[in-house]
């Protein structure tokens, strides 16, 4: 089973210095029957103008992930880091306990980025942050296992029995993603375009899978991110 879901029907904040395009319930957008997909609680397709962001405020019990596609992200919190982070890096932090930051986009150029948060497989963690920077041939032509548990094999390391993956394709080019019993796939096409499963996907387009496993043929510039999780 594979369920589309078309990027014009997700629902659109618009507060001029920032739009954003809600998977889940989120903030004003209220819609008891899309709060989450399993452990997946929030995924937004965000467009930052130059010069503007998020002030500081806090976070507590979640794991956040931030991929940027475009311009650079400027990121501060309350364990002392501080870092600008550009396109192919990755975001990751576990809010736990509780965690302060801002997410500014102090530079000129629109910033793109998702963001998604993971519930944990509990309460009370000790909070953590970090960060990657990928290179196109880490995820080109193939799937980067970017987040997954411990001993998952992913680059980086979250609580919580999920993982997420990248690819970059070439136009034409095919991938297939196995999806084992019991698990399920939400996948996001962040930029370009893409037949999925005999479905065509345009940008920001994405879908919950379950029971059938991914085949992807890219149509432009597809740039995909999977979140694999446990069913139900």
């Amino acid at each position: 089973m594979i369920k589309h879901i078309p990027f014009n029907l997700l629902y659109l904040a618009d507060h001029g210095w920032l739009k954003s395009r809600f998977h889940f319930s989120f903030a004003e957008y209220r819609d008891f029957d899309n709060i989450h997909y399993g452990p997946l609680r929030v995924m937004n397709d965000d467009l930052i103008k130059g010069n503007e962001g998020f002030g500081e405020h806090p976070h507590n019990d979640m794991e956040i992930i931030t991929y940027v596609l475009r311009g650079e992200l400027t990121h501060q919190d309350s364990m002392g880091h501080m870092e600008s982070l550009s396109r192919g890096s990755v975001q990751y932090m576990s809010a736990g306990t509780g965690i302060t930051h801002s997410e500014i986009n102090a530079a000129e150029e629109e910033l793109h980025l998702i963001q998604t948060w993971i519930i944990p497989n509990e309460k009370g963690l000790k909070p953590q942050y970090g960060s990657r920077e990928f290179e196109l041939e880490d995820r080109h032509n193939k799937w980067l296992h970017v987040v997954g548990p411990e001993g998952s094999g992913a680059k980086i390391k979250i609580y919580q029995d999920a993982s997420m993956y990248a690819s970059e394709m070439d136009d034409g080019k095919n991938l297939e993603f196995k999806l084992l019993e019991g698990r399920a796939l939400y996948v996001k096409v962040m930029e370009g375009s893409a037949k999925i499963n005999g479905i065509i996907f345009a940008q920001g387009d994405a879908a919950k899978v379950e029971d059938e496993s991914l085949h992807v043929q890219a149509i432009k510039n597809a740039h995909l991110l999977l979140v694999e999780l446990a069913k139900g």
